[in-house]
C-alpha cells in the first residue's frame, strides 16, 4: 500500500481551514519523510492500531518528532483505531 493524501479546505465558524491528511499506514519507508509531512503543520491526529502494541509504539516516536518539528503549542490528536476488534493490546 502506498501513502495516501487528503486536500481539503473546510468552513469552522468564519474561518477557512485547510487540512491536508496523509496516511502512510505505518510503512517505515515513509518515515523518512516526515518532515516533508509536517511543513507548515499547526497540528496533527496520529493514529495507531489499538490491537498492535508495535503501532502504538510507533505513534509515540511520531509524537515526538512532531513537537520537535511544529512545536508544544500545535495541536496533536492520539486515536486509536480498529477499537471494534475484541483483542486489544494497547
Amino acid at each position: 500500500m502506498d501513502a495516501s493524501y487528503l486536500e481539503k479546505t473546510i468552513q469552522v465558524g468564519e474561518k477557512r481551514v485547510k487540512m491536508v491528511i496523509w496516511d502512510t499506514a505505518g510503512q517505515e519507508k515513509y518515515h523518512a519523510l516526515a518532515k516533508n509531512y509536517y511543513q507548515g503543520a499547526s497540528g496533527a491526529l496520529l493514529v495507531y492500531d489499538v490491537t498492535d502494541e508495535d503501532s502504538f509504539q510507533r505513534a509515540t516516536t511520531w509524537h515526538k518528532e512532531l513537537i520537535h518539528e511544529i512545536g508544544r503549542e500545535a495541536p496533536i490528536i492520539l486515536a486509536g483505531n480498529k477499537c471494534d476488534i475484541m483483542n486489544h493490546t494497547v
